[in-house]
């Protein structure tokens, strides 16, 4: 990606702050990453809006730092390991079969991290800082793959920071927000047939020439004619190419949140993520044969492109219970506006289109239940479920981002070394449904047709301390 100076800078200290620059394989529907916290993670994110156990709540409801009676850190580090098997096959454009591998897994394993503080100012206001990933995403198909024209490498990554403040106003009552920065960079290539796209375009020259045939211009029809036998020739050899596309930007936002404590047993929380948008600026190089037609090299130059994305907005209502002193249950819903991703156009530094992607995403839920059992004083354990729709319709669902229906099983446990700090640990395996699919991505890459079988697992610590 080419990064500018400024961008480059950020990125380079956020890294620092967040332990790793990859990108995470998305866990959440579409391509969300919900893993900021270990502790989190052990219970499938039931109730991770209202228990605001320690300062990972900056980044999901920073109205639960008042829950906080110290100053504190914690910093989270994730392993995402994803299973995106995919049989089928791919037709092209004259009914035959595109060479290459037909069983293939794409979704790359990766490592993210968060760093979360709380500042308290005084018993009623705190301070947060929260540096995490909350949208990113991985798949890196080999070039030998039967839907290389539809996909090969897929990377997104999203660093977000922000600085919040929460208040508490009375004995129930607390309000937390702030803004939020956040860099988006994305990487995507594929193959390009150029093969197909020369015995079209030598398609097209012989319908022109048997056209000014039949229109009694017959050195029309025969330079037309040629051109045809040239194209059909040269296109003989002509193997794949490559398109990437990179782009990066900074985008803004914010976060607020509310939490009630009825008593000291019982509170909700309620959370806004705003949405953040973007025009990511960046490049499209291609990679073509040496002996193009220049007819057909024309359009596939070197150029600067654009390409507008908005992250989407999204809404937590949770709740924390204790039954006594060694249960609590707890719940969490959330809602995201993933219909705002309907489109992926690229367009070239001339204003033209490049490509265009229809995407059509719902709008999703994602529903969690969990459960925590104090075993003593040193030792808590957790466990939760949960359900993730995705916001891909199966008529619109493409080989970058095979998404489908999840259903979570969690399980963790938090280990009090002093009073003052401690660690968790959580994991979870994520169930998805068969995805199938049928895609085109123009009439020369073929139409994929298959089916992806989707699982996660996924391993996280965290490491919190008090002061």
């Amino acid at each position: 990606m080419s990064f500018s100076k400024r961008h480059a800078t950020l990125v380079s200290c956020l890294g620092l702050f967040a332990f790793c620059g990859l990108s995470g394989a998305a866990q959440a529907s579409g391509f969300a990453l919900r893993e900021q916290s270990a502790e989190g993670l052990g219970d499938a994110f039931a109730g991770q809006t209202a228990k605001a156990y320690n300062a990972s709540t900056v980044f999901y409801n920073p109205a639960g730092m008042t829950n906080l009676n110290d100053s504190e850190v914690a910093g989270t580090t994730t392993w995402i390991s994803p299973v995106s098997q995919f049989k089928g096959s791919n037709t092209n454009v004259v009914g035959g079969t595109v060479a290459g591998r037909d069983d293939v897994n794409a979704i790359k394993a990766a490592a993210i991290g968060s760093v979360f503080g709380v500042w308290n100012a005084s018993p009623d206001l705190k301070i947060g800082l929260s540096v995490a990933t909350p949208f990113g995403m991985r798949s890196d198909y080999k070039g030998d793959w039967v839907g290389r024209y539809q996909a090969l490498a897929s990377d997104v990554t999203d660093v977000d920071v922000s600085v919040v403040a929460a208040y508490k106003i009375d004995d129930h009552l607390s309000i937390g927000g702030g803004p939020r920065i956040d860099y988006l960079k994305a990487r995507l290539s594929q193959a390009v047939n150029f093969k197909a796209i020369g015995l079209g375009a030598a398609s097209q020259a012989q319908a022109a020439a048997t056209a000014a045939a039949a229109a009694s211009q017959p050195a029309l029809a025969a330079a037309y004619a040629a051109q045809a036998t040239s194209l059909a020739t040269g296109a003989a050899s002509w193997g794949d190419g490559l398109s990437k596309v990179e782009g990066d930007d900074i985008g803004a936002g914010y976060n607020v949140g509310l939490l009630y404590v009825f008593n000291p047993q019982t509170r909700v929380g309620l959370d806004y993520r705003s949405r953040s948008n973007h025009t990511l600026s960046g490049t499209v190089t291609n990679q073509t044969p040496t002996t193009l037609a220049s007819s057909i090299a024309s359009s596939f130059t070197n150029q600067d492109a654009t390409a507008k994305i908005t992250l989407p907005d999204s809404v937590n209502l949770g709740g924390y219970h204790e039954l006594d002193s060694r249960w609590a249950i707890l719940s969490d819903v959330q809602w995201t506006h993933w219909s705002l991703f309907k489109q992926l156009n690229v367009i070239g530094a001339n204003g033209q289109l490049i490509s265009s992607t229809p995407e059509n995403w719902h709008d999703t839920w994602f529903v969690s239940l969990g459960a925590h059992y104090k075993a003593d004083d040193k030792w808590t354990l957790r466990g939760g479920v949960a359900f993730d729709q995705s916001p891909v319709k199966t008529e619109d669902r493409t080989a970058r981002i095979p998404d489908s229906n999840r259903y979570w099983l969690s399980a963790g446990a938090s280990y009090a070394i002093t009073p003052s700090a401690e660690v968790h640990l959580g994991y979870t395996h994520i169930f998805a449904d068969k995805a199938s699919i049928s895609e085109s991505a123009n009439r020369f890459a073929g139409v994929l047709t298959g089916t992806y079988d989707n699982s996660v697992d996924i391993v996280s610590t965290s490491f919190v301390v008090r002061f």
